[in-house]
C-alpha cells in the first residue's frame, strides 16, 4: 500500500547513509514535463501527518504511459462515485473512493511500485561498487560518460537494454544503454515518485542525469531518436481509449534540452543512488569484483554458456603454460648442445683443430654453438617482455588508484570539476 508519511523517508541502505551528509536535504525539483500531461495525483489523509497517494491516468489509456502491463485507475473512475463514503482528496477537492475500490487501487499502487523498483533500482551493482577500488578502481565520477556519437568513435555498438543494472556498462565493442521510459516525461509522475519511494526517486534522478552527458549535441539527439532511447511526447491524448485521436511525436532538440537540464542543475551525488556516482563501468571489472568478493562467477554473462566461461578462465592459464613450455624446451636444447660440445671449455676440439672429439664436423660444430646460446637469448627476451608487461600493468593500476583517490578528495572538498578527464585511447 502506498501510504506515505509526512516526515522525510528514512535512509534504508548503508550506501545511501554513507553518501548523505544530511537527511533533511531538499530534493531536486522536477517540475517540467514534455507534451500533454497524461497523469494525475490524488491523495487522501489517513491520519495526521500521514496520507495515501494514488497515481491516476488522466486520459483514455488506463495504464502507465509506455507500459500497458501496468494498469492505472482513470481519474474519471476514481471521482465518479461521489455518493460513496470516502474522504476528501487533498488535491482539487476530488473524491477518493473507499471500500473495495480503495483496496483495488491500493493493490494497483503496490504493483506500480514493485514495477518501478524492478525497473530502476540497481541494488546488486550498488553492493559491488564499494569493492571496485580494489580491482583497478573505476574513478568515482558521474562525468565519465561519453556522448553517443563518441561511443561510435570507440567502435562501440550501442545495445538498447531495459535492465537497470546494465545502463552505461561496456564490454569491449559493446555498451548497454537503458532508454528513457515514457512516464518520465510527466511532471506529475515525478511529484508522485518523490513521495512514494525515495530510493527509486534517487535512482531515477541519477539515471536521467546520465542523459545530460549522453545527449550533448544534436547529432546525439538524432542517434537517440533513431535507437528509440527517447520516447515520443503526447500532443493529443487518447480521450476515448480507441487511440484514433492520439498524436505522439518526438520532442525537438531544444525542448529536450530544456527538459533534461533540470536533472543536471542543482543535482548532486547525494541526490542519487550509489550507482550514479559513477559514469561508465567496465563489465570485466565488475565481473572480477563479483567473483572475488561475492563468490559469483560473474555479475552478468554476455555469453551464458560454460564454454565461454572456460575460455576466459583457461586463456591466461594456457598462455602461461605455453610460455613455460618454450622456456623449458630452450633449456633442454641448451643442455643438449653443451653436452655435445663438451664441458671442458674447449668445445671438444682436438689439438690440431680437426673434428670435435664427439665426431662432429666443423660446420655442425658452429650450429651446435648457436644452439647453445640462441635458446638463452630466447629466454632473456621472454623474461624481458614479461617484466615490461608487468611493469606497465602496475604503472597503469597505480595511475588509476592515484587518480581515483584524487577525485574522491576533490569531491569531498566540493570541487565541481572533480573527475573531469579527456577521452583517451584507454579509458
Amino acid at each position: 500500500m502506498a501510504a506515505i508519511d509526512g516526515t522525510p523517508p528514512s535512509k534504508t541502505t548503508s550506501s545511501q547513509s554513507l553518501h548523505d551528509d544530511s537527511t533533511s536535504q531538499v530534493k531536486p525539483s522536477i517540475d517540467r514535463g514534455l507534451g500533454v500531461e497524461t497523469l494525475e495525483i490524488l491523495s487522501t489523509p489517513v491520519r495526521p501527518n500521514r496520507r495515501r497517494m494514488f497515481l491516476l491516468s488522466a486520459t483514455g489509456e488506463s495504464y502507465l504511459p509506455g507500459q500497458p502491463r501496468i494498469p492505472l485507475p482513470q481519474k474519471a473512475d476514481a471521482t465518479s462515485n461521489s455518493g460513496n463514503d470516502g474522504e476528501l482528496g487533498a488535491r482539487d477537492g476530488r473524491q477518493v473512493p473507499s471500500g473495495n475500490e480503495d483496496e483495488a487501487q491500493s493493490k494497483g499502487e503496490d504493483d506500480l511500485l514493485k514495477y518501478l523498483r524492478e525497473s530502476h533500482l540497481t541494488k546488486e551493482l550498488d553492493s559491488l561498487l564499494p569493492f571496485m577500488k580494489y580491482i583497478f578502481v573505476q574513478t568515482p565520477s558521474f562525468r565519465h560518460i561519453m556522448p553517443l556519437h563518441h561511443q561510435q568513435a570507440h567502435a562501440r555498438e550501442i545495445i538498447v537494454n531495459e535492465h537497470p543494472g546494465l545502463h552505461l556498462v561496456w564490454y569491449y565493442e559493446k555498451i548497454f544503454i537503458k532508454p528513457i521510459p515514457a512516464y518520465f516525461f510527466s511532471a506529475k509522475f515525478w511529484s508522485y515518485l518523490s513521495e512514494a519511494d525515495d530510493e527509486v526517486h534517487r535512482a531515477a534522478i541519477g539515471f536521467m542525469r546520465s542523459y545530460w552527458f549522453l545527449i550533448k549535441y544534436e547529432i546525439d539527439y538524432d542517434l537517440a531518436c533513431e535507437r528509440k532511447l527517447i520516447p515520443k511526447k503526447t500532443l493529443t491524448p487518447d480521450r476515448d481509449g480507441t487511440g484514433k485521436d492520439k498524436d505522439d511525436r518526438y520532442p525537438t532538440y531544444a525542448e529536450f534540452c530544456r527538459f533534461i537540464s533540470q536533472f543536471y542543475e542543482n543535482v548532486h551525488d547525494r541526490d542519487t543512488n550509489r550507482r550514479f556516482h559513477y559514469g561508465e563501468l567496465r563489465l570485466t571489472r565488475i565481473n572480477r569484483t563479483s567473483l572475488i568478493f561475492k563468490g559469483s562467477l560473474a555479475y552478468f554473462h554476455i555469453y551464458p554458456q560454460w564454454g565461454s566461461n572456460l575460455v576466459h578462465f583457461l586463456a591466461p592459464i594456457i598462455m602461461v603454460l605455453g610460455g613455460c613450455s618454450v622456456v623449458l624446451n630452450a633449456m633442454q636444447v641448451t643442455l643438449n648442445a653443451q653436452e655435445m660440445l663438451g664441458g671442458d671449455g674447449t668445445g671438444g676440439k682436438d689439438s690440431k683443430g680437426g673434428e670435435d672429439s664427439t665426431g662432429l664436423p666443423p660446420v655442425w660444430s658452429y650450429f651446435t654453438w648457436a644452439s647453445l646460446y640462441f635458446p638463452v637469448t630466447i629466454i632473456i627476451v621472454i623474461a624481458s617482455i614479461l617484466a615490461v608487461s608487468l611493469a606497465g600493468i602496475l604503472a597503469m593500476g597505480f595511475k588509476d588508484l592515484v587518480w581515483a583517490k584524487t577525485t574522491r578528495r576533490r569531491k569531498r572538498h566540493g570541487d565541481p570539476d572533480a573527475g573531469n578527464k579527456s577521452h583517451g585511447l584507454i579509458w
